[in-house]
């Protein structure tokens, strides 16, 4: 069969003048199919008129199922694909996966469904069990997490055992049909080397996908993607894992392997828990040697009350520790912050802009609560009757607000929020001595447009908006 695999063209954030990541999922469905014909598209490189150019590659390549991968934010893109889908290959079969697929999948299949099959949970196993039903070797009742039209209403099957990353492929990036992903103007690409986490925040969907539940695959594997990247020409690696620090003795064997192999002329951004960062005093060292440039770091809040709200424990001093030995190993912080709960007000939200400035953070990367569909804050939330925007999920991004405190209105949080962010992102330095910056060629015009877009943005009221047309 002939498959083409989407990824949706919305980025969560506004940093697309500077980082394009690719949809590593696909490449890991991809890796399953090799009896097949596959193409991965990852329209966040094709930008403006992407109808028109979809449709070409459409008739160009004439799939026979297409497979589409969307978050939650994404899905108003999913429909918008789908219908030039159905208008430019009528007899292709479309499937839906990704988070909001697992999170959502009674609600989105029911009546009149744009698509032809729904996909939950992870999808390795259960695309390619699909490809084969489809061609008559197995039942649809025997693939896994399916969800499938029978006289006229969606069967749901149970899903499938949580899969063995050890025994999984590694991805299988040479199907892609774009690829020209970067941080800055460096070759970027994505490595996963865990799946899931056992933590319990509250404003998290990742236990929605896969359970309380960490899985790695060895180190040794990891490497050999490693291999496989630098040998592509890769310049910078993210890594994607849901929470890396779960294990972080695990990560310093990591750190250390890349720095034994050789693999540390590329360089690394990942995703840490502050718990996680310092618990092994022997980790900030040995990302440092492994040319860890970036982490970002989540810290959430400075406030007893809403670290309590997120169900993240008193991290204050490990926060202050955790920053301090990165910035002095060499490796730039981005602090991740939430605001928008719901007892914060004005100073509540400053403080946060003044806490990342006091904790000597790089770049402080701060969003409002989002009530994203299968967290426990959502259901916490609309319970309050602080929810003013439930339905229009494309504004769920983050960085555009969903909720009102009992203080302040949606529009005053936007307001605030935009505004601290401004102040912050036009500071001297974010241009002098930032580790996000220095060292690029071109880095700092590159961020100074960036934040161009977000002024114009702010004074539009179209701030973040996506960088993308159909």
């Amino acid at each position: 069969m002939n498959v083409l695999l989407l990824a949706m063209p919305d980025a969560a954030n506004n940093f697309h003048r500077i980082i394009k990541v690719p949809n590593l999922g696909l490449c890991s469905i991809a890796a399953h199919l090799k009896e097949h014909r596959v193409k991965i598209v990852d329209l966040v490189l094709v930008h403006r008129d992407i109808e028109s150019w979809l449709r070409r590659l459409l008739a160009e390549f004439s799939p026979d199922v297409i497979g589409v991968s969307s978050m939650s934010f994404q899905y108003e893109s999913a429909l918008k694909v789908f219908a030039i889908c159905r208008s430019a290959a009528p007899r292709a079969r479309l499937v839906l996966g990704g988070y909001h697929a697992t999170l959502t999948r009674e609600e989105l299949a029911s009546g009149d469904a744009p698509f032809d099959f729904l996909i939950s949970g992870e999808g390795e196993h259960a695309f390619a069990a699909l490809l084969e039903a489809l061609d008559g070797q197995r039942s649809f009742f025997d693939v896994p997490g399916l969800s499938w039209p029978r006289h006229g209403v969606f069967v749901h099957n149970p899903p499938g055992p949580l899969l063995d990353l050890k025994c999984l492929p590694l991805p299988d990036r040479s199907v892609r049909a774009l690829d020209g992903f970067t941080y800055f103007d460096r070759r970027l690409d994505c490595v996963e080397t865990s799946r899931g986490c056992t933590k319990t925040c509250t404003f998290c969907s990742i236990t929605g996908m896969y359970g309380s539940s960490f899985r790695c695959r060895p180190i040794e594997m990891v490497i050999e993607d490693l291999r496989e990247l630098k040998r592509r020409g890769t310049k910078t690696v993210l890594l994607v894992d849901d929470n890396i620090t779960l294990d972080s003795r695990r990560f310093t064997r990591l750190a250390e392997a890349i720095a034994e192999q050789g693999l540390n002329e590329m360089e690394y951004l990942v995703q840490a828990s502050v718990a996680g960062i310092v618990a092994d005093p022997a980790l900030i060292p040995a990302l440092s040697r492994a040319n860890f440039a970036m982490v970002f770091l989540g810290i959430e809040s400075v406030l007893p009350k809403n670290l309590a709200l997120f169900e993240k424990g008193d991290i204050r001093e490990q926060t202050r520790q955790a920053v301090r030995r990165l910035r002095e190993h060499g490796i730039g912080v981005m602090g991740g912050f939430i605001i928008g709960n719901p007892d914060d007000g004005k100073e509540e939200i400053r403080e946060v802009f003044r806490a990342s400035r006091r904790l000597g953070v790089d770049l402080p990367y701060v969003q409002c609560v989002t009530p994203y569909p299968g967290t426990r804050i959502r259901e916490e939330l609309l319970q309050a009757g602080l929810v003013t925007n439930s339905d229009r999920l494309s504004r769920y991004t983050g960085f555009m607000c969903n909720v009102r405190t009992r203080q302040l209105s949606t529009a005053q949080l936007n307001r605030l929020m935009n505004w601290e962010n401004l102040k912050a992102f036009f500071s001297p330095s974010m241009f002098v001595g930032n580790r996000f910056v220095k060292k690029r060629e071109k880095g700092a015009w590159k961020v100074l447009l960036n934040n161009l877009d977000l002024v114009r943005g702010y004074f539009t009221g179209d701030q973040f908006r996506s960088r993308h047309r159909f």
